[in-house]
């Protein structure tokens, strides 16, 4: 436990320190920053705090040597994405396609060098077909790069992403304590106390954002610890982990049906129409002399909450993968009639 809160300490610490040269040095803002459609604060902020993140979890690495020979691949796996994000971050500059090559680069290493991959989806057909290492690498580029893409995509208001991280990565602690798989307790835990460092410093008050590289390094660390811990427990199946990701998986997907099915625009374009964007334009119309600060983090519970009509029967049916598509269809269908209710009075 010391070595969490350690790593807490200093997550805390490297988040404060952004705060406090961005405010003293101007250090870390962009002049662009609260221009577009998806910019939602009123004063510039610094988008780096996924390095607090990324720096904290790093010294978890030197505080756990039990955890070393597992942490040390995931570490350096996960880095080229880290650092793409990051360039993105301060410079605002970095075409998608190069943000694909890099992620598709270190799942090329995990997948050929660390064996970190998906190799089954519980159903003879599926598993025969991802048995041949090309279409099982493409079709973990397809799930986790989904992933790292998706947590970026619902990093709009305070606390939402690292809020939704800190439950997913809890349950998948809870878990891995009901199976006794330590290992897999204790990245999740780590995991949550770099993370937690920022949401303190994030929430309510939206002192410091995550950006891109926080947003993907999280995305893909989940990623990697979900698969390795499916890897390690016959009973458990990667529905468990999907079922975890449903809500950040599911708005990327809604997202990508609406723009270009719907609308007919390029899927990559950004807009104004994410169900957590109509959730704070229903927030304001309900508490529009409100301060927008508060106003901006009072949208995050509600995602919060439905994240959980996912993640909560996980815990429960973490070993049954019929029960667990069962549950990430019931998600899909209550997020669409939110959506759907909600968009008649805004779209």
């Amino acid at each position: 436990m010391q070595a969490f809160l350690i790593t807490l300490a200093f997550s805390i610490i490297f988040s404060a320190l952004i705060v406090v040269l961005a405010h003293k040095k101007q250090w870390f803002l962009n002049q662009h920053d609260l221009c577009g459609v998806q910019k939602f604060h009123h004063q510039p902020t610094p988008h780096i705090g996924g390095l607090a993140v990324f720096l904290s979890f790093c010294i978890g690495y030197f505080l756990l040597p039990d955890l070393q020979a597992i942490l040390l691949p995931l570490l350096l796996v996960s880095t080229p994405v880290f650092i793409i994000g990051l360039v993105e971050d301060f410079s605002a500059k970095i075409y998608p396609l190069w943000r694909l090559i890099f992620i598709f680069i270190s799942l090329s290493v995990s997948f050929f060098y660390f064996d970190i991959g998906i190799s089954s989806l519980g159903f003879a057909w599926t598993d025969s077909l991802l048995s041949y290492p090309l279409i099982g690498l493409a079709f973990t580029l397809l799930v986790v790069g989904g992933a790292v893409n998706a947590l970026n995509v619902i990093d709009g208001y305070n606390g939402l992403m690292s809020g939704y991280a800190i439950l997913a990565s809890l349950a998948m602690a809870f878990v891995a304590y009901q199976l006794g798989d330590s290992l897999i307790l204790q990245l999740n835990l780590l995991l949550i106390a770099a993370t937690l460092g920022f949401f303190l410093l994030n929430f309510p008050l939206g002192k410091l954002f995550m950006g891109d590289g926080g947003a993907y390094f999280i995305g893909f660390m989940f990623s990697m610890i979900g698969l390795v811990f499916v890897s390690r427990h016959d009973m458990l199946s990667n529905w468990f982990v999907l079922a975890l990701l449903m809500y950040p998986m599911y708005e990327l997907l809604f997202s990508i049906y609406r723009k270009k099915i719907i609308n007919g625009t390029l899927a990559s374009e950004p807009d104004g129409y994410h169900l957590h964007m109509l959730i704070h334009k229903l927030v304001v119309a309900n508490n529009s002399q409100g301060d927008k600060t508060m106003n901006n983090s009072k949208t995050s519970p509600f995602l919060w909450a439905l994240s959980l009509v996912s993640i909560i029967p996980a815990l429960f049916w973490y070993d049954n993968k019929l029960v667990l598509i069962g549950w990430a269809c019931v998600f899909m269908v209550v997020y669409t009639i939110i959506y759907r209710r909600i968009a008649r009075k805004y779209t």
